[in-house]
């Protein structure tokens, strides 16, 4: 199973993670500052078979599969190759550009950079030549 949405580059949205972040009252505030500064760096491309992600210049891949969509078009997305060699599930949102995953109480926001090409190896979209802040 494939999705179309998903195909291309996406990077971690610091600005809009740090408004979710930022809401919970479950977080100390002290402790606030420090997780929202991990965030922002991590950029993800999707290809049709193949997700390669870069986080402050390591870079990783690993092959995915799209296992499951709802009525409402969130994803269920597997690694195939899991380094923990388990069967690893990743609940994909969408939302206007954005899409999100849920990390515990809170929630990393990711927006496309990228659009995909007919090779799924992605092309830079209207949104992707505007700096990124």
């Amino acid at each position: 199973m494939r999705d179309q949405r998903l195909l291309g580059t996406w990077r971690s949205d610091r600005r809009r993670t740090a408004r979710d972040i930022s809401a919970r009252s479950d977080i100390p505030k002290s402790k606030k500052a420090k997780l929202i500064a991990i965030f922002g760096h991590l950029t993800l491309r999707y290809t049709a078979t193949r997700c390669y992600s870069t986080f402050r210049g390591d870079a990783e891949s690993c092959v995915y599969k799209v296992v499951a969509k709802n009525a409402d078009g969130a994803l269920v997305v597997r690694p195939s190759d899991s380094p923990r060699g388990d069967a690893l599930l990743q609940h994909v949102r969408f939302e206007g550009r954005h899409y999100w995953v849920s990390l515990g109480s809170f929630r990393e926001y990711f927006r496309r950079i990228e659009g995909p090409t007919s090779n799924g190896i992605g092309r830079r979209s209207a949104q992707g030549r505007k700096r990124h802040r």
